[in-house]
């Protein structure tokens, strides 16, 4: 009979208002809501993200006074004229914040390996990829080494690397490759300095090769 969630929407947010709100562009922008695999697990993603806002912020039992504020807020932040003390507390609520990155980001990691989530941040956000892949390599280093039969205590990175080629075969070349990469994670963690894009694609390129012949454990989802 209705072909439209929208309007689907609408009638059950006046029907009862305690469980249902109107799912519309401004609100979908405000929450970033995670899109579903047709227009009623969007409207059902909509909903769960009306619960905790009610819950968190007091909107008493309705539904509907979340989504209403969640319209005035989408108003006040990108109307004319537009709030930019409102817009500016906004974008910097934690609750609103943790909110939309679940949104935006949970099922993209969902089952993937920090390598392969390094590997994707690389072009969004090169800082955040280098962070994630240098925790990774020092992972896999010391994980190769442990399957070697290398004793790791109070072992730093550098002597990490030289256990793995003494307790198996591993080639001048990738030992050296390995304690450049040691360097440049080094700078980051130790020093604070980005490394270059050239250093974060190498870094990558390698957690590919390493995730290929000696993956680690699953992280949980």
């Amino acid at each position: 009979m209705f072909k439209s969630i929208e309007l689907v929407s609408i009638i059950l947010r006046f029907i009862c208002p305690r469980d249902y709100g109107i799912i519309s562009p401004p609100v979908e922008r405000i929450l970033d809501v995670r899109r579903g695999s047709d227009a009623v697990e969007t409207y059902l993603n909509y909903l769960g993200n009306l619960r905790s806002i009610r819950a968190h912020y007091g909107f008493g039992r309705r539904a509907a006074d979340a989504d209403m504020a969640l319209w005035v807020l989408h108003e006040r932040c990108y109307g004319s004229p537009a709030d930019s003390t409102i817009a500016r507390q906004y974008h910097n609520d934690r609750f609103m914040l943790r909110l939309r990155v679940r949104n935006l980001v949970t099922h993209l990691v969902r089952n993937r390996s920090y390598a392969q989530i390094a590997d994707a941040l690389e072009e969004a956000d090169p800082a955040l990829a280098a962070l994630v892949a240098c925790h990774v390599f020092e992972r896999h280093m010391r994980a190769l080494a442990e399957t070697r039969g290398a004793t790791l205590v109070s072992q730093n990175l550098e002597a990490v690397i030289e256990s793995i080629s003494a307790k198996g075969p591993v080639t001048s070349l990738r030992k050296g490759h390995w304690h450049r990469l040691r360097r440049v994670r080094n700078g980051l963690v130790h020093e604070g300095r980005v490394p270059l894009p050239r250093d974060i694609a190498d870094l990558l390129e390698e957690l590919v090769r390493l995730e290929e012949e000696f993956p680690l454990p699953r992280r949980t989802p």
